[in-house]
């Protein structure tokens, strides 16, 4: 990949290898054909597996082979399989993947921050609990509700408080649980490797929308993320409106996040 995008995906590429190096301690970590995998051994922790493309040529025989061998992997697993990468870096492989009966459930803006293009952007009236293990239940079923309903948007199944308060035990993760007028309005979660920081789980509630609670909660986790030393902050756009957002608090787009099922 070239262009002015280049440096932050290759930043973005080593941090996918640094993360499939983790996740070799709770997960079967593979390379089938092109793919990178990680199987979770919890099957119960959301997002626990992974089907990525880190760097290389990925060829359309070796890419065509590999599905099925992929498919059968995640049948014996139980879990469904989803393929994700930067279409910037692998611009040819959607097309592939389509012809091999997978489709495109998401495209999403890729965005990166620096320090030195930082801007936080913060609603005063918003304030942010920084949930740790011992945060009590209600505290921990807000944050589940919010994030894994998209702020009240979906129903579906919630993540139980358990698997929450087990991941607050993570000491480079900071999950943070917004509020306005004394209700839970928003989540975030920062996962930090390495120098660099993933930010995932960004939602409002449906209720309290277009009031900076978003802009707020991503401040303070990248704030915290380059005063603790990192260079590098990284998120997964929910669409270009989320984009917008971002790119007020000095988020620049280096790809789109492909999700193929």
């Amino acid at each position: 990949m070239t262009g002015a995008g280049a440096p932050d995906a290759e930043r973005f590429a080593a941090w996918q290898r640094d993360s499939l190096e983790a996740r070799a301690v709770d997960s079967e970590v593979l390379t089938i054909g092109p793919f990178r995998v990680a199987l979770a051994k919890d099957k119960a922790t959301p997002g626990g597996s992974w089907v990525t493309l880190v760097e290389g040529l990925a060829g359309e025989d070796e890419t065509m082979k590999a599905v099925p061998k992929l498919k059968a992997a995640f049948k014996k697993h139980k879990s469904p399989l989803e393929i994700e990468f930067n279409d910037a870096a692998f611009p040819e492989v959607g097309a592939w993947l389509e012809a091999a009966g997978l489709k495109l459930a998401e495209k999403n803006p890729l965005m990166a921050c620096r320090p030195e293009m930082f801007k936080a952007s913060i609603n005063a009236e918003v304030h942010l609990t920084q949930l740790r293990a011992t945060a009590i239940a209600a505290e921990l079923e807000a944050f589940q509700q919010i994030r894994w309903t998209n702020g009240g948007d979906i129903k579906g199944t919630v993540p139980p408080v358990d698997t929450l308060r087990a991941a607050l035990g993570a000491p480079s993760s900071v999950f943070l649980l917004a509020w306005l007028e004394w209700q839970a309005a928003g989540t975030g979660v920062s996962h930090a490797l390495n120098g660099a920081a993933e930010i995932v789980g960004i939602v409002t509630d449906k209720h309290h929308r277009r009031r900076g609670v978003a802009s707020t909660v991503t401040s303070e986790l990248v704030r915290r993320h380059f005063e603790g030393g990192g260079d590098f902050v990284f998120l997964d756009a929910s669409g270009d409106e989320a984009a917008a957002v971002y790119e007020k608090l000095g988020f620049s787009r280096f790809g789109a996040n492909l999700v193929y099922q």
